[in-house]
């Protein structure tokens, strides 16, 4: 049997136990970011996002679209959209609707996800060097930031 050259055997370095610590805080904190942006940004928020959309353009206009089915001797052969006026309760019932779901964009994190996010927010964007213009960027509400300090 040959010999083992030892000179030539990569090894890993040891691993410290404040390193495997800062390694592990990171980590944690990561994830927490992550969860805490794609709960803000998920495909029911985008939902809610296009309903109060179409909703704002619907009070804006004062119309409505009806859709109305087409007969023709008898037989129902296709469907046309009508624009009819709000009436003063459908505007007023619109608007709350509209209130909810804008409500409901804010609300969206869980609220546990929500406190560790806060706590985490300002040694994770130091540590890796995300400025405010960064953190709004990706979806990181001002009201949190204003919430930790981040100027």
């Amino acid at each position: 049997m040959a010999a083992k050259n030892t000179k030539t055997k990569k090894r890993r370095g040891n691993i410290t136990a404040a390193a495997r610590e800062k390694g592990a805080v990171s980590k944690s904190q990561r994830g927490v970011f992550n969860r805490y942006i794609k709960s803000l940004q998920g495909r029911a928020v985008e939902r809610n996002r296009l309903k109060i959309e179409e909703i704002a353009r619907m009070l804006e206009s004062g119309t409505r679209i009806k859709k109305a089915p087409v007969f023709r001797d008898g037989h129902r052969v296709g469907t046309i959209e009508k624009a009819l006026p709000l009436l003063p309760s459908e505007r007023a019932m619109w608007m709350a609707r509209k209130q909810k779901l804008e409500a409901n964009l804010t609300r969206s994190a869980p609220d546990e996800l929500h406190k560790e996010f806060l706590a985490m927010l300002p040694d994770y964007a130091a540590r890796n060097n995300l400025t405010r213009e960064i953190l709004i960027s990706v979806g990181v509400p001002e009201s949190d930031l204003d919430a930790v300090g981040l100027l």
